[in-house]
C-alpha cells in the first residue's frame, strides 16, 4: 500500500527534512499540505508539486486520500493533531519532542492504538549511520560492560538578539521547554535507543544568559536501569559549540565527535579504530522507510509512541529535580 501522506505545519522543519522524505521515498506519496497562512501553504504545495493544501489541520485530516498525517507544528500542537489523525483512522508521524508533558504522550499512545494506527516519534538520528555503528559495536561487545555515558552539546541561540528563526522554541507554552526539550531531546533519546532507560536523575537548568523565559543550560547526573552512570550538559548560550557523545567501558570507549558529522572512534587499549559515517543528506528519509514496512509489513517502528515518551518523562524528572533540588526517580512508560 502506497502511504499517502498529508503534513500538518509546513515550515521550516518539513520543509528541510520531513517534506523531502515523504515526497521522495518509494511507497510514499505526498497529496496534501496545511499551514494556517494561506500563501505560504499554497507556495509549498507548488514546489512539491502536491495536489491539494488547507489552512485549517481539521479539512486535512478528513481528507479521505489520506492515510498517513506527518504532524510538523511546534510542540503545543502534537497532541491535539496525533489525536484527531488518530481518531480519523490515520496512521501518524509526529515530531519530537512527542507532547509537552508525559500525560499528554500516554494519551497520545493509547488513542492510536484503540484505533489501531501506528505512532512514530520523528527521532531521526537512531536512523543515523553513526547511531547504527555504535549499537552494532555495543551489541559485539567491543568495549565491554557499558559504565558511564557522556553527552555535551553545546551552541548559540538568541533568536531575539540574532534575528533568528524560531522564537516561538523560547516560549514554554509553544514549545514545552527549552534547550533540552529543543535538541538535548534529540541525546537523550540516542542514549535510550542505544543504552537503556534511566531510573533517576540530578539536574540543574537555568537561564544563565540569553534572558528569554527557556532554559539555556542543563546538566543532568543519571543512572540508568542496567546501574551505569550517565552525564549529559546542553547549553544554548556558548558560541563555540561542540557535540559529544561519549560511552565507556569496561574494555575500551566510543567516541562520536561530533556525533551529527558521523566522525566516530573505537579506543581499545592503545589501539584506536576511526570510522566516518556522514548523516543521510534527507534526514527523515530512514524514518519514512522504517514507517512504511511498519504500515505494510508489521515491522518494528524504529520510534515508536512508547519509544518516544521515555525521553519526555527523562526530561520531566529532571525539570522536577531542577525544581525540588532532589534527586528525582523517572516514571515508567
Amino acid at each position: 500500500m502506497t502511504l499517502k501522506w498529508g503534513i500538518i505545519g509546513c515550515g521550516d522543519v518539513a520543509e528541510r527534512k520531513g517534506g523531502p522524505a515523504l515526497h521522495g521515498v518509494e511507497g510514499s506519496e505526498l497529496v496534501a499540505v496545511m499551514r494556517r497562512n494561506a500563501q505560504k501553504a499554497a507556495d509549498f504545495a507548488r514546489r512539491y508539486g502536491v495536489k491539494r493544501w488547507y489552512t485549517k489541520a481539521e479539512d486535512l485530516i478528513n481528507d479521505s486520500e489520506i492515510n498517513a498525517v506527518y504532524v510538523a507544528t511546534p510542540v503545543c500542537y502534537h497532541h491535539t493533531y496525533t489525536i484527531q489523525a488518530a481518531k480519523a483512522g490515520k496512521h501518524v508521524l509526529c515530531e519530537k519532542p512527542m507532547a509537552l508533558n508525559a500525560q499528554q504522550c500516554r494519551e497520545m499512545v493509547a488513542v492510536c492504538r484503540e484505533n489501531r494506527v501506528k505512532l512514530m516519534i520523528a527521532y531521526y538520528r537512531r536512523t543515523y549511520p553513526i547511531v547504527q555503528k555504535m549499537r552494532q559495536l555495543l551489541e559485539e561487545g567491543a568495549i565491554g560492560e557499558p559504565m558511564l555515558v557522556r553527552i555535551n552539546l553545546t551552541g548559540y541561540y538568541n533568536p531575539a538578539a540574532s534575528n533568528l528563526p524560531g522564537e516561538w522554541r523560547t516560549d514554554p507554552a509553544i514549545s514545552g521547554g527549552g534547550v533540552m526539550f529543543d535538541v538535548g531531546s534529540h541525546r537523550l533519546d540516542v542514549m535510550v535507543y542505544l543504552l537503556n532507560e534511566v531510573d533517576k536523575v540530578a539536574a540543574f537548568s537555568e537561564t544563565l544568559h540569553c534572558g528569554y523565559k527557556v532554559e539555556d543550560s542543563v546538566v543532568i547526573s543519571m543512572k540508568l536501569v542496567n546501574g551505569m552512570h550517565g552525564v549529559a550538559n546542553f547549553n544554548w548560550n556558548i558560541k563555540s559549540g561542540s557535540d559529544e557523545f561519549e560511552i565507556y567501558g569496561t574494555e575500551g570507549k566510543i567516541l562520536a565527535r561530533p556525533l551529527d558529522k558521523g566522525h566516530l572512534e573505537l579506543h581499545r587499549g592503545k589501539q584506536v579504530e576511526a570510522f566516518e559515517l556522514p548523516p543521510p543528506k534527507i534526514t527523515h528519509w530512514g524514518l519514512v522507510e522504517n514507517f512504511i514496512r511498519a504500515v505494510n509489513q508489521n515491522k518494528p517502528l524504529i520510534c515508536s509512541g512508547e519509544e518516544g515518551m521515555k525521553t519526555n518523562l527523562i526530561m520531566e524528572a529532571a525539570y522536577r529535580s531542577a525544581r525540588t533540588g532532589a534527586v528525582e526517580t523517572v516514571d515508567k512508560v
